[in-house]
């Protein structure tokens, strides 16, 4: 069964993240491919495509109807882009929102080259191919109808530049706080989590759990000095009680 493309005329791909890729492939396909590739593309010459981690595959017709299987290979993150890919993403969660409704923010994509990043191919280099066809080094023109196969179902589907790039989409949701109940637990159970941690008197504080009663009886009388000095102890169960003449 052969892949019917949406475009009939003019160019493939309208989404700017479609003509960013038609554009990156053009470049390694040349303007005869490009065209002979364009024209296979139309009239249903791919047989199927399947995209994988870094890779794209399809089946192709030639003008005698063999069949050849085309390969174009954009490699996935490295672990260190990986990520700083999601670290950005994360800071924005809408996105994951957006590009399962089938939009790539372009403002999104000017963060990651900030970034040194890309879902889209960072250039020529980053990009190649193979055929089973005779046509070698290539490209061949059956990689260039698959790759305009590939333009239109990005164009549609932004999510295939994720997989592309070995990214999936639930990596792009940031981790969820812990519900109120499980902190109520911890905290009956005596669990200190670190924004519960007791801070420590800075340097020229006094910390009042280790009051010295007599300084302060010459100001507010012996009486009302152990008193005050048995309520901050019982703060810190460490420290005894001053007991009362």
């Amino acid at each position: 069964m052969s892949i019917t493309l949406r475009s009939r005329r003019g160019a493939i791909g309208s989404s700017w993240w479609a003509v960013a890729l038609r554009g990156a492939l053009e470049a390694i396909l040349g303007v005869g491919r490009a065209s002979g590739g364009k024209a296979d593309a139309r009239s249903g010459k791919v047989q199927w495509i399947d995209l994988d981690t870094g890779v794209v595959r399809g089946a192709v017709l030639d003008a005698r109807g063999d069949v050849h299987e085309a390969r174009l290979d954009l490699p996935a993150f490295a672990a260190a882009d990986h990520e700083a890919f999601l670290r950005i993403a994360r800071a924005r969660p809408e996105l994951p929102a957006r590009f399962s409704a089938g939009e790539y923010p372009e403002e999104f994509e000017r963060e990651l080259a900030r970034a040194e990043l890309s879902l889209l191919p960072r250039g020529a280099a980053e990009l190649s191919h193979d055929c089973t066809c005779l046509d070698w080094p290539g490209p061949c023109r059956h990689v260039a109808a698959l790759a305009y196969v590939l333009v239109e179902a990005v164009d549609e589907q932004p999510l295939q530049l994720l997989s592309l790039r070995g990214v999936d989409l639930a990596e792009l949701v940031p981790a969820a706080a812990p519900p109120p109940e499980a902190e109520a637990e911890d905290a009956a159970a005596g669990t200190v989590t670190p924004d519960e941690t007791p801070r420590r008197p800075e340097s020229g504080e006094v910390d009042p759990t280790k009051l010295d009663p007599a300084p302060l009886a010459a100001v507010v009388g012996e009486e009302a000095a152990a008193l005050l000095a048995a309520f901050f102890a019982a703060a810190d169960p460490s420290s005894p009680t001053p007991e009362r003449e």
